[in-house]
């Protein structure tokens, strides 16, 4: 209504800005600069189609008709002759992308043959593999499981719903691995015959731990360090004071390092001083989207989509993202996966705390020889009970 109020009782047509041209006829120049406009928004929509397929693939391997859907528009946009030639090579680049047989990255491994449970219980045990082959390989484990978790994996709290294991199955398949790495630590350390082995044993995993940190393995760092402040191992106060200087003060460090404190503050500076490869705790991003979803509405006052809620997400998971791009250079040793993937080494929690009291039982306030003898009479009863 305003351009019919502005050209009425007018046999001129309007002035169209600098960019008409000498000669040219209103409808000309109208066609021309829809076509102008038309061709821009073609340009920002394949912008964001490519950002998509590069940066975010795996959601059109894991969604059939979005990727049919897509490439149906790219086709369309190939087959019209008006487009000019950069969106012709940028429709036909990503369509190559979507429609390529090779993967160009490395095929992705099969978990659920990964993480099969042996047939037969592992013959070898924290003594017997060095420190350095159990940190790799516990390295190559988290790594392969890190790289198959998808993006909307991370998408409204799905990792903690009733339908968790649909949404978010490589999340859960992390945390699971997560839990049973601290227990195998606990249950090494508790299965020990003596207090020298349990001192052992101590140092030997702080010295794995410690590999982890220079492998950037951060997840690693705190299955162990979990597995240290797992009170049936916490409270092995005769070992724990038996343990080298050295390896309390590596603790201490690796405490320090993990600590939540800040929300994690020194956790976080150390990945993004860290180049990849690097595998970060996944929990600490969790607690980060727990925070944003419970904490900021996914609509404004206005009933408008909160854009600043769906940012932070954004950039929360793109975090994520960048520690799946570059994959660390380990070989696989057959006998060390049977190690750490063993389950018949893994003992239940009551069990630990259970052991954990006979190694060493708690000590009277009284007397500390009476303790002792009341804590064995009490084992000894348990048993014969048994």
């Amino acid at each position: 209504m305003a351009f019919a109020a502005a050209t009425a009782g007018s046999s001129n047509p309007p002035d169209l800005g600098p960019h008409s041209r000498k000669g040219e006829t209103f409808k000309d120049a109208a066609r021309r600069k829809c076509s102008i406009t038309s061709n821009v928004s073609t340009l920002r929509v394949l912008s964001v189609l490519r950002h998509w397929v590069t940066k975010h693939s795996q959601d059109f391997e894991c969604n059939i008709k979005l990727k049919n859907e897509t490439i149906e528009f790219l086709e369309d946009i190939i087959c019209t002759s008006s487009l000019l030639p950069s969106e012709h090579r940028a429709s036909s680049q990503l369509l190559r992308m979507l429609t390529k047989e090779e993967p160009t990255q490395t095929p992705k491994i099969n978990l659920g043959t990964l993480l099969t449970s042996l047939q037969s219980p592992s013959k070898d045990d924290i003594s017997t593999l060095s420190a350095l082959e159990i940190a790799e390989q516990m390295t190559y484990l988290d790594q392969k499981i890190m790289f198959t978790i998808n993006s909307n994996e991370f998408l409204e709290q799905a990792w903690i719903k009733s339908e968790r294991k649909e949404k978010s199955p490589h999340i859960v398949v992390m945390t699971k691995r997560f839990n049973d790495m601290s227990r195998l630590v606990v249950s090494e350390i508790l299965t020990q015959p003596c207090v020298t082995t349990r001192v052992q044993a101590i140092e030997k995993w702080t010295a794995v731990a410690d590999i982890c940190r220079c492998l950037h393995n951060f997840n690693g760092i705190l299955q162990i360090c979990a597995a240290f402040t797992n009170s049936a191992v916490f409270r092995l106060k005769n070992a724990w004071n038996r343990a080298s200087k050295s390896t309390r003060q590596t603790v201490e460090k690796l405490q320090s390092l993990i600590s939540s404190d800040g929300r994690f503050r020194n956790l976080r500076d150390s990945l993004h001083r860290t180049d990849p490869p690097c595998i970060p705790y996944l929990g600490m991003y969790l607690s980060d989207l727990t925070f944003i979803e419970e904490g900021t509405p996914n609509f404004t006052d206005n009933g408008l989509l909160n854009f600043a809620k769906m940012r932070m997400i954004g950039h929360v998971i793109r975090e994520i993202r960048q520690f799946q791009q570059t994959p660390y250079k380990i070989e696989p040793i057959p006998k060390v996966l049977n190690y750490l993937l063993d389950p018949s080494r893994l003992l239940e929690d009551e069990d630990l705390y259970q052991k954990s009291l006979i190694l060493e039982p708690r000590t009277s306030r009284l007397s500390s020889s009476y303790g002792h003898s009341l804590a064995a009479s009490i084992v000894a009863s348990k048993h014969n009970a048994l």
